[in-house]
């Protein structure tokens, strides 16, 4: 079965309702701008070794840079009463229809949200929406510094396959090494469950102050 994913994305609803997927539109680069100018986001080694943006001009200049062309999903929070609340972003940075090779990538949490299985229950979604499309292999490049993002990955199932070192140069002159992570087809339906299992307790109806 080829990997076949549609040129506009579908909306999708994480298994406790508490997030909602939908397709990354230009209305949504001023809120991601404000979740970037976050110190705690690119102390973890986000931006794939690109000299972080000092102004909000530049920030907003960088995410249409770098979001261009890709399939990418806004994800916000359901359980506020004054509506959604955008906090992040998630999608697919590359795909290969024969080989039903797919790499996740552009996922941003606000950190107001860290702790709260945010990223988990997203990329459960995510994820089930991707092999559901025929999606063989999927992967993740992590920068060895996120130590969250690679604790958070090898839970949820992925396995670290190595290291691919002096893999790119930040724009300091040094160069970047970059840990690769993978999750196979056969791999998902255990570590779904796994994924459920973990949610349980979060109620689509509980509410956050932020």
């Amino acid at each position: 079965m080829a990997l076949r994913l549609p040129n506009i994305l579908p909306t999708l609803h994480t298994a406790t309702g508490r997030f909602v997927l939908s397709p990354f539109t230009d209305a949504h680069i001023e809120p991601l701008a404000h979740i970037l100018a976050n110190d705690d986001i690119w102390a973890q080694g986000f931006g794939d070794g690109d000299h972080r943006p000092g102004t909000h001009e530049e920030i907003v200049a960088y995410i249409r840079r770098r979001y261009e062309g890709l399939r990418i999903f806004a994800i916000h929070y359901t359980g506020l009463p004054g509506g959604l609340l955008f906090v992040g972003t998630t999608g697919i940075t590359e795909s290969h229809a024969r080989t039903e090779r797919a790499k996740i990538g552009r996922t941003v949490i606000n950190p107001a949200f860290w702790g709260m299985k945010a990223n988990h229950e997203v990329k459960t979604a995510l994820l089930d929406w991707l092999f559901a499309r025929g999606a063989g292999r999927i992967e993740c490049d992590v920068d060895p510094r996120n130590h969250r993002s690679l604790t958070s990955l090898t839970r949820f199932g992925f396995t670290v396959e190595g290291t691919r070192r002096r893999s790119s140069q930040r724009v300091d002159g040094t160069w970047r090494d970059i840990v690769i992570l993978s999750l196979l087809t056969e791999e998902w339906p255990a570590a779904r469950e796994r994924s459920l299992q973990a949610l349980t307790g979060f109620a689509s109806t509980g509410m956050l102050s932020v």
